[in-house]
């Protein structure tokens, strides 16, 4: 049976898309997968372009940019994926909701309501103003704004997790 959450929670705007959407970037960027392709694949380019380069700099100088240019569009295209997919779950001038029942998440935004046993997340992350809940059994996470919970709830989920 879905609960229907108290009123509260937060507007969004245009400022609170741009925190979350940085948000989200940030936590996706210090996964240790994304670490991996923004350290080993220019280090592993710059090594054959320094293999290549004993004749000419050409091979270094092109590895070098060519590096450069790999995390630059790694980052934007994360930011890029990030904010389509915020802009679409959270349409500027809805409202999101979200409280603590017990053990079970109840969340209400403008294109879903949903209760979430706490059985069902491995864990909770703070990442700015944007709550992470990690799902468990998966690699999966969910992102909901800490503005949409109360102070009371938020340190309720913290405390389920801690």
């Amino acid at each position: 049976m879905i609960t229907e959450p108290s009123i509260g929670g937060v507007v969004v705007d245009d400022a609170e898309i741009k925190r979350h959407v940085d948000d989200i970037t940030r936590f996706v960027l210090s996964r240790p997968v994304a670490l991996m392709v923004l350290v080993l694949g220019p280090l592993l380019w710059v090594w054959t372009g320094l293999m290549y380069s004993s004749a000419t700099w050409q091979p270094l100088m092109v590895a070098l940019v060519g590096s450069v240019l790999l995390i630059v569009l790694f980052v934007v295209m994360t930011r890029r994926s990030a904010s389509r997919v915020v802009r679409a779950q959270y349409p500027v001038g809805s409202r999101v909701v979200a409280e603590v029942d017990g053990d079970v998440l109840c969340t209400r935004t403008a294109l879903s309501r949903g209760e979430t046993s706490f059985a069902l997340l491995a864990g909770v992350l703070i990442v700015g103003g944007t709550v992470v809940l990690k799902r468990r059994g998966g690699s999966s996470a969910a992102f909901l704004p800490a503005a949409a919970f109360s102070a009371t709830d938020l340190g309720a989920l913290q405390v389920a997790f801690a």
